[in-house]
C-alpha cells in the first residue's frame, strides 16, 4: 500500500515505521448486510461512469442522486482512502522473523538516522504495522457512519465484507454534494450523514456533467484515460484557478507546465493563457490521475508532467455494474529454495481480493493496480519487483511494501490445510496468479 509517512521524533530527525503486520485468523465471509444488492435499488445505467448513491440521514431524512466528495471525488473509477482499524491476517506470520527480516532490509538500504529511527521505534523488537484501506467506489457497497472515534467508518464491500477505517484522509469529514433530478447540488456536511448506499443510476437519471479524460504527457511516457486534475477536478463544472483568472474546463483544450514554474493553458477558441499562483496551475499541484484501460491508476506528479490534452467526453467512465465482484486471491508461489506452494493468497498480508490494489512507484509516478488485472509478480532485488499484467504489459515498480521493502511476507492457505504457510518476502522467486 502506499508508503507509511514519516513522523518526527523529538530526539531524532525523522522516524519511519515500516510495515510489520497484525490480523485475526482468515475470516468467513461476512453475513449479508441490510443494504440490499445494488440491482434492486436502480436498474443499470452507465450515468457516464459518476458515482450514484442513496444518503440516509441522521434527521431521518434521505438524499439519493449521483453523489460527489465536494470538489473531488465524482467516479465509480476514483478511489476512497482511509486507513484500517485492524488488520485480519497478522497472527499467522512469524513475528521474530518478519521482525529479522525487515530491521535487515531497512537497514541495508537506509542512513545512520533512519537507522536510529527505527531502532527507537522498535526498542521492544515487536513488529509495527500499519495499512491503509484503498479502494475504488466501484468496489464499495456502502460507508456507513458511526460515533466510534477508533473507527468512525465501516467501509462495506459488494461481497459483504465489512472493514472498520478511520482517518486522516480527505475521504473521511468531506462535505458532500447530490445532486438530484434537476441537475442542482444539494450540499450535505458529512456529520448529517448516517449512511451512503451506493448503486447504478436508474436508466433516466441525466448526469449533471461530463467526465474530463485526455492524454497525458510525462517522463514515463503518454497516459490514455479519464483524469482527475490536481487529484481533484474532474468534470465539465470544474474550474481551473490561477492568479490571473480562474477558467472554466470545458474551455480548455491543453495544459502544459512552462519553464516559469506555471501552466500555458491553452483553450478551445485557440487562445493561450500564462497562469500561475495557485495549486492547479503550478507549485503545489497534487498530481494528475488518470484511469487507464486495463491497468488501473496511475498518479503523475507535478514534476514529472509535461502536457496534458483534455478533451469531455459523456459515458467515457465505467459504470457500476462495470466492476466485477471480488474474487479470492489463488495462485501458486515459486521459492527461491525450490519450493510451489499453491492456494488461496493473501499478499503483504493484507490484500487477499481481486479487487484490492497493489501499488508502486515508477519514474515517480504512483500505479495502483487491482490484482484481478495482475497475472504474475516477481521480486527484482529488495526493493523493486516486475508485475506482468493479463495484458502482457511489464511494469518494475518500487517504492512501496507492495513491491519490496517492508513487505510483511505472503499466507498460502493449501486446499485441505487448516493453518496457512507464511512466507518471507525474501524468499519468493515468483507468484503466478490463478485467472
Amino acid at each position: 500500500m502506499h508508503p507509511l509517512r514519516r513522523v518526527m521524533l523529538p530526539a531524532l530527525l525523522a522516524l519511519l515505521p515500516v510495515a510489520g503486520a497484525a490480523a485475526a485468523t482468515p475470516p468467513a465471509p461476512a453475513p449479508a448486510t441490510a443494504i440490499a444488492p445494488a440491482a434492486t435499488l436502480a436498474t443499470s445505467h452507465d450515468g457516464a461512469g459518476f458515482i450514484y448513491a442513496r444518503l440516509v440521514l441522521r434527521d431521518g431524512g434521505a438524499r439519493e442522486g449521483y453523489l460527489r466528495w465536494k470538489d473531488e471525488d465524482a467516479s465509480w473509477s476514483d478511489v476512497f482512502s482511509a486507513r484500517q482499524k485492524d488488520l485480519p491476517w497478522f497472527e499467522h506470520a512469524d513475528r521474530d522473523q518478519l521482525a529479522a527480516d525487515q530491521r535487515q532490509r531497512y537497514y541495508s538500504n537506509h542512513g545512520l538516522l533512519d537507522r536510529l529511527a527505527w531502532a527507537m521505534h522498535h526498542r521492544d523488537d515487536d513488529v509495527k504495522i500499519s495499512r491503509p484501506f484503498i479502494c475504488r467506489y466501484g468496489d464499495l457497497a456502502a460507508l456507513k457512519l458511526t460515533d466510534d472515534e477508533e473507527a468512525p467508518v465501516i467501509a462495506v464491500l459488494r461481497d459483504g465484507r465489512e472493514v472498520a477505517v478511520r482517518g486522516p484522509s480527505r475521504d473521511v469529514g468531506s462535505d458532500l454534494l447530490v445532486y438530484g433530478a434537476e441537475g442542482k447540488a444539494d450540499e450535505l456536511a458529512w456529520d448529517d450523514v448516517r449512511e451512503i448506499r451506493f448503486a447504478p443510476a436508474p436508466r433516466d437519471a441525466k448526469p449533471y456533467a461530463t467526465r474530463l479524460s485526455g492524454t497525458v504527457e510525462c517522463r514515463a511516457g503518454a497516459l490514455v484515460g479519464d483524469l482527475q486534475w490536481d487529484t481533484s477536478e474532474c468534470t465539465s463544472l470544474d474550474m481551473l484557478d490561477s492568479k490571473q483568472e480562474d477558467v472554466p474546463l470545458d474551455k480548455v483544450r491543453r495544459i502544459a507546465r512552462n519553464r516559469r514554474g506555471g501552466s500555458s493553458v491553452t483553450l478551445v477558441d485557440g487562445r493561450t493563457l500564462e497562469l500561475d499562483g495557485t495549486n492547479d496551475v503550478g507549485e503545489g499541484n497534487r498530481g494528475v490521475a488518470v484511469e487507464v484501460a486495463g491497468l488501473g491508476r496511475v498518479l503523475v506528479p507535478w514534476n514529472r508532467f509535461t502536457a496534458a490534452d483534455v478533451r469531455l467526453v459523456p459515458a467515457v467512465a465505467p459504470g457500476y455494474a462495470d466492476f466485477a465482484p471480488p474474487v479470492p486471491l489463488k495462485g501458486a508461489v515459486s521459492t527461491n529454495d525450490g519450493r510451489t506452494l499453491a492456494g488461496r493468497l493473501v499478499y503483504d498480508l493484507d490484500e487477499a481480493f481481486t479487487t484490492d490494489l497493489l501499488h508502486g512507484k515508477l519514474e515517480d509516478c504512483e500505479y495502483q493496480v487491482p490484482f484481478g488485472r495482475i497475472a504474475a509478480i516477481a521480486p527484482r532485488g529488495e526493493a523493486t519487483c516486475e508485475v506482468t499484467l493479463r495484458d502482457g504489459r511489464k511494469l518494475v515498480l518500487g517504492g512501496d511494501e507492495d513491491t519490496g521493502e517492508g513487505h510483511a511476507g505472503l499466507l498460502v492457505f493449501a486446499d485441505g490445510q487448516e493453518k496457512p504457510t507464511w512466507l518471507p518476502w525474501g524468499s519468493v522467486r515468483r507468484i503466478d496468479l490463478a485467472p
